[in-house]
């Protein structure tokens, strides 16, 4: 039995939001599972040598001081002063997308998970332990992104050329008397196309949404995606 395994899991929790910082924080100290060494609002605050080579695993919000490093340079920057701590990154912001970030050959040890009010206590401490073991879900996290790519190209590929080049145009701002006029269709057809082109971007919209904004924001984040 190793020695992680009798004793707490050390941990550093980083965190720029005071108030949940004390809250959590203090969830966090309450479990006997865990040893909390510190909890910081940031990387100024965190990066100490000694401090960080005694901790087994950091807890990071990604979203800390715009003016500083991110979640996942931070979690880097201890990853490089200790080679064995567990990184856990949480975020407001989908997660599934953040893998990529790290360097393929240090994920090992990596965790992300969405920010939530319904998480509890055994969840962190759950979440935390697997880390620490250098294990973490970066994997499953990714083969979620890669998944969502897939169904999103999906979409892409069921718009025909044409539906894709009056998207192009729509998303310029231009309209469908624009659009007739540059690519010399006739107006009824455009309008068609925009139609059978919303329908396969939106299958689920409801008849009152406004159909000509989503179905342009949704085809710039499948360009982007693409």
């Amino acid at each position: 039995m190793s020695d992680l395994d009798m004793r707490p899991t050390r941990i550093l929790y980083i965190e720029n939001d005071p108030a949940l910082r004390s809250i959590l924080g203090g969830v966090l100290a309450s479990s006997a599972d865990l040893e909390v060494l510190g909890s910081f609002a940031g990387a100024d605050d965190v990066i100490d040598r000694a401090l960080v080579r005694k901790a087994d695993v950091a807890l990071v919000d990604f979203a800390l001081d715009q003016n500083g490093l991110n979640g996942i340079e931070l979690g880097i920057a201890l990853r490089n002063i200790n080679e064995y701590i567990g990184i856990v990154i949480y975020s407001q912001y989908s997660v599934s997308q953040m893998v990529s970030r790290v360097p393929k050959a240090m994920r090992s040890g990596w965790s992300f998970f969405d920010k939530s009010a319904e998480m509890a206590l055994e969840d962190y401490v759950k979440i935390i332990k697997l880390t620490s073991s250098g294990k973490g879900n970066w994997e499953k996290v990714s083969a979620g992104e890669i998944e969502n790519r897939e169904v999103q190209s999906s979409i892409y590929f069921q718009l025909t050329p044409r539906q894709r080049s009056i998207m192009s145009l729509s998303a310029q701002g231009k309209s469908a008397q624009d659009i007739a006029v540059q690519l010399d269709l006739s107006y009824s057809y455009v309008r068609k196309e925009l139609s059978r082109s919303y329908a396969v971007l939106l299958p689920d919209s409801a008849p009152s949404d406004d159909l000509k904004t989503a179905a342009v924001l949704k085809y710039m984040d499948l360009m982007r995606m693409s």
